[in-house]
């Protein structure tokens, strides 16, 4: 396979193994376990011209249990995303369409540097604990590592809900706004996977207003703690309310 060599990305594995980390990092909240084992299996066979492995669609399907459909849909799914290049082959013995070369992408330097998020003159979640939480959250949007580029800000409104983004986005710096938004996926999904943010957005939205302004007053201490149980409380209510909606019998959520 040395035609490969071409299409390498890296100049070594290192350079692929940071850029995969980056890739699910940046997309956290789009990817599930299937997906991640995609990748996972792509990257493997892109060690040896490091960014670029040629594969069968049949041959991912088999290392993870699913169908070459599935296969298709996610591979098209990490190469809208960005993470991953399709090109596409012919077959040079008896013609027509091969396997794709998948070519795995750098990670723009927006989304992967965070040297100046981490200098001890910068204001984050993340600050020194000299600094308080209610410090730092309000004066995040006043914060010099908040302005970012408008490529980096794109593909965060990508990677999140529209209103949620514009909810949330006052509050947070990228890193932060994608942590904040990772605890509301654990929140609902430790009560019912089946429950989309997207159908309830508005009570998931009003109970982070809340807790925000209980934060501002002193009132919570680890807000991230503080949002989990509370949108936690919100799904509770939702799965409660789904779980009528679905029987003739009082079900007494609470007992």
């Amino acid at each position: 396979m040395q035609y490969l060599n071409e299409y390498k990305t890296f100049d070594n594995v290192d350079q692929l193994n940071n850029a995969i980390k980056a890739h699910l990092s940046a997309h956290n909240f789009e990817l599930n376990e299937t997906d991640r084992q995609t990748l996972s299996i792509i990257a493997r066979h892109a060690v040896k011209y490091p960014g670029a492995a040629h594969l069968k669609a049949s041959t991912i399907a088999n290392l993870i249990g699913k169908s070459e459909k599935t296969v298709r849909r996610i591979v098209n799914k990490l190469a809208r995303l960005g993470i991953v290049k399709k090109i596409a082959t012919t077959r040079k013995s008896i013609g027509g369409c091969g396997a794709n070369i998948l070519v795995i992408q750098r990670v723009q330097a927006q989304m992967t540097s965070r040297d100046q998020a981490e200098k001890p003159t910068d204001t984050s979640v993340e600050q020194p604990k000299k600094q308080t939480e209610t410090n730092n959250l309000q004066s995040y949007k006043n914060n010099n590592t908040y302005k970012e580029t408008e490529e980096s800000a794109n593909s965060l409104r990508r990677s999140i809900p529209a209103p949620i983004y514009n909810a949330f986005a006052p509050y947070f710096n990228a890193d932060d706004l994608y942590n904040v938004v990772g605890v509301l996926y654990r929140a609902k999904a430790s009560v019912d996977r089946s429950i989309t943010v997207e159908d309830f957005t508005q009570e998931f939205i009003d109970a982070f207003k809340t807790v925000v302004f209980k934060y501002k007053r002193g009132k919570v201490r680890s807000l991230f703690g503080y949002l989990f149980a509370t949108w936690r409380q919100v799904a509770i209510e939702i799965k409660r309310r789904m779980t009528l909606a679905s029987s003739d019998i009082y079900y007494d959520w609470l007992a």
